[in-house]
């Protein structure tokens, strides 16, 4: 075999994503953990599965049959393909192989256009547009070939990737999902898992039940054993002639890595089952939520379990059980997702505890509903106020030489307006840090109810936990 015929039939990983998306599904059709270990043979009857299911939904003809999902599909996918032209209603079942068939073969090498692929530099085998390629990388190019424009230079891998990237993305009939990342140990780990329940999907022709695309991101980053070095996107695109687009939504690699610490590490794992708790409202369970929220206002969620704690506290009319955890959670989003010095967060938590020793037994729920209204928004200058007057408070009461009840730092971090939009932040977790403290002093107020409800802070909530499993579940 030739070189240039060698690497028509070797695949390669490019900068474009749903390239890469498609490269991986076809990895995982060959059984290989890498798309870099497909070639010959190999990569030959991989693209040959991807040519068979396109055959075997052409021959369906009917989008509503049962096994007509992935010709109801392929309108979103390669519209004006031969795979769902209006003809083939009439022709022969012969003759709709074949012309599959050919749509989906190498070009003869006497027409190849003697230029380098655009996206891997390998030998390009012809001009390629909406038809092959799912979409650009940009809406503002969109898919189509200006009037002139022979269309994208491809080698023939990387056509077959554009062919195979349905198999790595989430179906619906309409648009589709796909889940991209520069970490290529966990992108060979997502479209696997979604390679698995296509298969289910298309040649089975059961009902794409599938949790929405960002819950499955987030089950799938908490199922992953190993650290996430990058990333995460989330693609919606739909390449149908009548309503082209292409929507993109990325979690940081903080972020992601932090999600998935809260299933591996202990001590997160009841906090994250009070976040879940908290976001949970009579439409949507609270991975569906927080799943929201993690690609559309990740900044929100430290006042999300702020917010929590507080009505818990309130409902309980002592500090919730689970404030210790809730704090915990809280102070390493602010770490490790928005990079706060963990120093500054020590100062916070020091403060927090001579703020809990003002506190007596004897105080009523008046005084800490009271220190909750001050974190209000709007009450920035109350809550300076109150600490300055407790500030003489402490020094008169407390040993010569101790630290104050608030240092300058301290100040500076909760009010500073150079703090770069972070006080508001930092007051959240100061009010956490403080009902997390209360809780452990044991401190209830003396007209507290004599009987705590029932609460398992554990518990995740079973819409919850089938939300999440169904991402997991291969």
């Amino acid at each position: 075999m030739t070189g240039i015929a060698a690497e028509q039939v070797s695949l390669r990983l490019t900068p474009h994503p749903l390239q890469r998306v498609g490269a991986f599904a076809l990895a995982a059709f060959a059984g290989a953990r890498h798309p870099d270990m497909v070639a010959g043979p190999l990569f030959e009857a991989a693209a040959e599965k991807v040519t068979s299911a396109a055959v075997g939904a052409a021959l369906v003809r009917d989008t509503k049959a049962e096994a007509g999902f992935l010709l109801k599909c392929s309108y979103s996918l390669w519209p004006n393909s031969k795979m769902n032209h209006p003809r083939n209603k009439k022709l022969s079942d012969t003759e709709v192989t074949e012309a599959v068939r050919a749509w989906r073969t190498i070009p003869a090498s006497q027409s190849w256009p003697g230029t380098g692929c655009a996206l891997c530099g390998a030998a390009a085998v012809g001009f390629y547009g909406k038809s092959d390629v799912v979409l650009a990388e940009s809406v503002a190019y969109r898919n189509s070939t200006p009037r002139g424009h022979a269309g994208l230079a491809l080698c023939w891998p990387c056509v077959c990737s554009f062919h195979a990237v349905p198999f790595g993305s989430q179906l619906s009939g309409g648009p589709s999902t796909v889940v991209h990342t520069w970490d290529e140990r966990f992108a060979a780990h997502t479209v696997g898992r979604q390679v698995q329940r296509n298969g289910l999907l298309i040649t089975l022709g059961a009902k794409p039940v599938s949790p929405s695309a960002d819950v499955a991101v987030l089950a799938a980053l908490r199922g992953y054993e190993h650290r996430v070095t990058a990333g995460v996107e989330l693609l919606v695109f739909t390449n149908n002639n009548q309503d082209q687009v292409l929507a993109s939504h990325a979690v940081d690699q903080p972020l992601a890595e932090w999600l998935r610490t809260t299933t591996r590490l202990p001590d997160r794992r009841t906090g994250f089952a009070c976040l879940l708790r908290s976001l949970r409202t009579d439409k949507n369970s609270g991975a569906q939520n927080l799943a929201w929220r993690v690609f559309h206002r990740p900044e929100t969620i430290p006042g999300v379990l702020c917010a929590y704690l507080t009505a818990r506290t309130e409902a309980c009319g002592r500090p919730a059980p689970e404030s210790p955890a809730v704090a915990e959670l809280a102070g390493s989003y602010l770490h490790e997702v928005l990079h706060m010095e963990e120093k500054d967060l020590a100062e916070i938590r020091a403060t927090a505890q001579r703020v809990a020793a003002l506190f007596k037994p004897d105080d009523t729920g008046g005084k800490l509903t009271g220190f909750h209204a001050l974190f209000r928004t709007g009450r920035g200058a109350d809550l300076r106020g109150w600490l300055q007057r407790h500030g003489v408070e402490w020094v008169l009461s407390r040993p010569e030489g101790g630290a104050p009840l608030i240092t300058e730092r301290g100040f500076e971090l909760l009010f500073s307006p150079s703090q770069d939009g972070n006080a508001w932040f930092f007051r959240q977790y100061l009010l956490t840090s403080v009902l997390a403290e209360l809780h452990r002093r044991g401190w209830q107020p003396k007209d507290a109810k004599t009987i705590v409800e029932d609460f398992d802070p554990d518990a995740i909530d079973p819409a919850d936990t089938e939300a999440l499993e169904e991402g997991i579940a291969p």
